[in-house]
């Protein structure tokens, strides 16, 4: 992994932890759970079905210009699409199950 990666995985982690861990960052009515309930709602109703929206996009674009690993980009896509949009059954499951 380079450095610009390297850094960049710390900044995202840095940026995760600083949301989930401040209480400063939520409304002051809300409680630390309700708050986290929320954000797994948000990213699991919202952002994950567009991020797989976009790999099938990108995916897609490199199978059209001719690249020869795109195939196995378009079936890692594909999966981990399965995977963003299945989530928002499979999370409410465990979340009950605990």
């Amino acid at each position: 992994m380079t450095k610009r990666g390297l850094c960049l995985v710390w900044l995202v982690l840095v940026v995760i932890a600083s949301i989930l861990l401040s209480e400063d960052t939520f409304a002051q009515a809300a409680t630390f759970s309700s708050k986290v309930d929320s954000i797994s709602t948000l990213i699991v109703s919202r952002i994950l079905p567009s991020v797989s929206i976009f790999g099938l996009l990108y995916a897609s674009i490199l199978a059209a210009s001719g690249d020869e690993s795109s195939k196995k980009r378009m079936v890692l896509v594909v999966v981990a699409s399965i995977v963003g949009i299945l989530a928002k059954f499979v999370v409410p499951m465990l979340q009950s199950a605990v």
